[in-house]
């Protein structure tokens, strides 16, 4: 038996098992190798490695780095075994910078790629070609190609491609279309609920958010704003597609543009402030349905910084050849203002629709095409619409309007949200199987009305018969705000009925325990209950004794504890005056006071019973005491070697280096991290500090520079806050050409006690002596050869943790436990050196 978990199959106890589906590529990881077996413990270091090795059914896991590589599938998958690529869970790889894709699937079928970003590529971020059954899901693809002539290049192209799925993909600030579909076979694709903005060639008004020219498409649940030209456009070839769902703002053409098509659909779509007409079909498009849509402000305010926005106006236009075959209805269309600025400055009265010819209201559009008959001018009551919130608010005209009958109209909304009648709203305008639709994207929900609260106090609760109670429901609330209603129940036998008042008075007239209690009702007839207990005697009781309580904080500690007791928690029934007698369990007393509080030192290790007497005027008592554990100190702990915590190089010119944290356990809080830094053409001075993610800081334990551009530093610093994987630990220095950074931690260690450095050419380098004066500390080394050839080799007694190179350079670190004594960190090198020791301390 086999249960899936991602794209692994895992091994029920007592079952066969089948082989690991997941290859694994990560450069930051130390262990990668391409000549490894690309599992989690020992990835591949490049992406080229891992996709030569993906067969169908496996999955190509991508970690931390940016890669300049091209993800390129080269074997296709089957329906029940697709190729796949996404990211390696928890980590964030960036892909395709500088190269001409960041991923090109081309003559393939059943391949998904997912979770990943594409960004910086020199053409499109992500090409999908002459492919078939390709799925592009929740990728992040930006900065695609050049705004400049001849350089600009789409986020997405889907070329020559059918039955794929584009979906759940943040396309943003490509110098060409967000995401573009074309080809004559380019048919039977899906782009649905993608974000696409800020796309633009910057030399022109050409880039849409989405551009298709493929027939037979779907374009579902997007949304698309801030892009230079229309939020989303058919082209010609585009035929016969479907456009629902999808919510279009603030772009520098039109919303949806349709040009030279045929066939189309546009349903349910929110359409606002685009430059020129919101929905627009013009040139020789025809045979469209525009339905259920809402259109508001478009052509009549400057988008994407076009001031003019003088080209097409109304917030629906329908232009050319297109009126004759083309039907609108049940669409909202709405202007906050009546005119707009054309091409020579003028101010113009604004169409709110165009059907061939331009008409300033809805009811004169009506008038003269016999078109759009349950069509509807007025504000659709956005939430939010200057911060792109676009949904519906209570009271919307929108309500319970549109065609849930038409071909393209969807059983939910944008957020997924099922249709809804509201039974305030006048439907009578709204056909279909579901006469309750809301025209646009999205389905206004109606509030979940919320039960009272029920608040109930009784003056007084307690009393010999007979007994005269009030009861006030005033403090009782209702989340909506509504009239309430009160009925008591007295718990007797009797009632006061539903009553408006929320105060009562009842005579008590025998001995006996009573539930007094209100239901409060609402004008909706939500309920709530609250009850008070009343008690009812026939003569005083007795007096009781009081009630000792007692906290004692610390109640466990090493010696010498100081422990605070407190007693004011002690009650007594008749609220009589309450004395106080500590016993602190070791001898001693505080004798008897008025203060419920007092302060002792335990100084001996043992268990000792602290107790509290406490007295009341009628000389009545009660004890009660609490268990006090004292220790001793235990010894300090041992100095000791965690681990390594990360690495990380460059050999560009920076001023500052990070490591990423890669243990999943992180860097524990107390611990000490030891930051290794080696810095290539540099000066051999100049402040060089660290911080990490959790605000730790770091400084300079040692440092030395032999004068030519070579310095090598160890950084110490407490982790007062513990570091989580993946975060950062960030070094600053002066200009450098290279660096290398290693991260170690510590424990039982929290200071540098000494350090030495030293460099030279001998083929035993030597750092200087550091001492260690307190017999529980950790010696560190670092030894730089820079300029090889060789790695350094490490005396005995040292722990060698590995060298690294930086082009020619060399740089290795070693640790031992220290003693008390003299340290040096020593061993054997060939060429010029630089070395250092520093001792850490508890």
């Amino acid at each position: 038996m086999l249960l899936l978990v991602g794209t692994l199959l895992v091994g029920v106890p007592g079952t066969s098992v089948a082989a690991d589906t997941g290859l694994y590529v990560d450069k930051t990881v130390a262990a990668c190798s391409d000549t490894g077996p690309g599992t989690a413990d020992t990835p591949y270091c490049t992406i080229v490695k891992g996709v030569s090795q993906l067969q169908a059914g496996r999955t190509l896991f991508i970690g931390d780095g940016t890669y300049a590589e091209t993800v390129k599938p080269l074997v296709s998958g089957t329906a029940a075994a697709p190729v796949s690529v996404t990211s390696w869970p928890g980590r964030s790889p960036v892909i395709g910078t500088g190269l001409v894709n960041g991923a090109l699937v081309s003559s393939r079928s059943y391949v998904v790629l997912s979770g990943l970003t594409f960004s910086e590529t020199v053409a499109d971020g992500v090409n999908v070609s002459s492919s078939n059954h390709v799925t592009v899901s929740g990728n992040t693809v930006r900065g695609a190609g050049e705004p400049r002539q001849g350089e600009t290049a789409p986020g997405i192209s889907v070329r020559s491609t059918s039955s794929s799925t584009v979906t759940g993909n943040t396309v943003d600030h490509n110098s060409d279309h967000g995401i573009y579909v074309t080809g004559s076979t380019s048919t039977g694709n899906l782009v649905a609920d993608n974000a696409a903005s800020f796309n633009a060639e910057g030399w022109r008004r050409n880039a849409n958010g989405i551009d298709v020219l493929g027939p037979g498409n779907t374009v579902l649940r997007n949304v698309v704003h801030d892009n230079e030209d229309s939020g989303l456009q058919f082209f010609t070839g585009g035929n016969n597609n479907l456009a629902a769902l999808n919510v279009s703002y603030r772009n520098g053409d039109h919303g949806i543009d349709d040009y030279g098509v045929t066939g189309g659909r546009l349903i349910g779509n929110t359409v606002y402030r685009n430059c020129t007409s919101g929905i627009n079909v013009e040139g020789t498009s025809g045979s469209y349905l525009v339905a259920n849509n809402i259109a508001v402000d478009n052509a009549v305010y400057p988008a994407y910084n076009d001031v003019s926005c003088a080209r097409r106006a109304g917030n629906i236009g329908i232009w050319d050849s297109a009126p004759a075959s083309t039907t609108v209805d049940h669409n909202l269309v709405w202007l906050s203002k009546t005119t707009f600025t054309n091409a020579s400055g003028q101010e113009k009265p604004a169409p709110m629709y165009t059907y061939g010819s331009g008409y300033t209201t809805l009811a004169a559009m009506q008038a003269a095409t016999h078109q759009e008959a349950n069509g509807v001018q007025a504000d659709p009551r956005f939430t939010s619409a200057a911060t792109g919130d676009l949904r519906l608010s209570a009271g919307s005209p929108a309500e319970d309007r549109a065609d849930s009958g038409v071909a393209g109209e969807q059983d939910t909304d944008l957020l997924g949200n099922a249709r809804v009648r509201d039974p305030s709203v006048d439907n009578s305008h709204a056909s279909g199987p579901r006469p309750y639709d809301d025209l646009g994207a999205y389905e206004l929900q109606p509030p979940v009305l919320q039960r009272p609260t029920a608040g109930l106090t009784a003056t007084p609760a307690t009393g010999t018969a007979p007994l005269q109670v009030n009861a006030d429901a005033s403090t009782s609330t209702d989340p909506q705000g509504q009239t309430l209603t009160y009925a008591f129940d007295y718990g007797d036998g009797t009632t006061s009925g539903t009553q408006t008042s929320p105060t009562t008075t009842h005579g008590y007239t025998t001995a006996g325990t009573y539930q007094l209690s209100v239901t409060v009702r609402d004008t909706s007839g939500l309920t709530d209950t609250a009850t008070r207990t009343i008690t009812v005697t026939t003569a005083p009781p007795p007096p009781s004794a009081p009630t000792a309580r007692l906290t004692a904080t610390p109640a466990t500690g090493t010696a010498p504890l100081q422990v605070n007791a407190d007693a004011s928690t002690s009650t007594d029934p008749q609220g009589q005056t309450l004395t106080y007698a500590f016993d602190y369990g070791d001898g001693t007393t505080s004798g008897t006071q008025t203060s419920p509080t007092t302060t002792h030192g335990y100084t001996t290790a043992g268990t000792y019973q602290l107790s509290v007497t406490v007295r009341d005027t009628s000389g009545l008592t009660d004890t009660t005491s609490r268990t006090i554990t004292v220790t001793t100190a235990p010894p300090p702990a041992p100095a000791a070697y965690v681990g390594s915590v990360a690495t990380n190089y460059s050999t560009s010119t920076k001023t500052a280096g990070y490591v990423t944290v890669w243990r999943s356990a992180g860097v524990r809080a107390g611990d000490l991290v030891l930051l290794t830094v080696e810095l290539g053409g540099t000066a051999p001075t100049g402040r060089v500090s660290a911080t990490d993610a959790a605000g730790n800081t770091y400084t300079t334990a040692a440092d030395v520079a032999d004068g030519s551009g070579n310095r090598l530093l160890m950084l110490s610093g407490v982790a007062s806050t513990a570091l989580a994987v993946n975060d950062r630990i960030t070094v600053t220095f002066p200009t450098a050409t290279s660096y290398r950074i290693f991260g170690d931690e510590l424990s039982g260690v929290h200071r540098v006690d000494q350090a030495s450095t030293a460099l030279g050419a001998a083929s035993t380098y030597a750092s200087g002596v550091a001492q260690a004066t307190t017999g529980n500390e950790v010696a560190a080394g670092a030894v730089l050869l820079p300029a090889g050839p060789g790695a350094p080799t490490w005396a005995s007694g040292w722990k060698d943790l590995g060298p690294a190179a930086v082009g020619s350079a060399q740089l290795g670190r070693a640790y031992r436990l220290a003693g008390v004594g003299s340290y040096t960190a020593t061993g054997t090198a060939a060429g010029p050196w630089l070395a250092a020791v520093v001792t850490l301390a508890p």
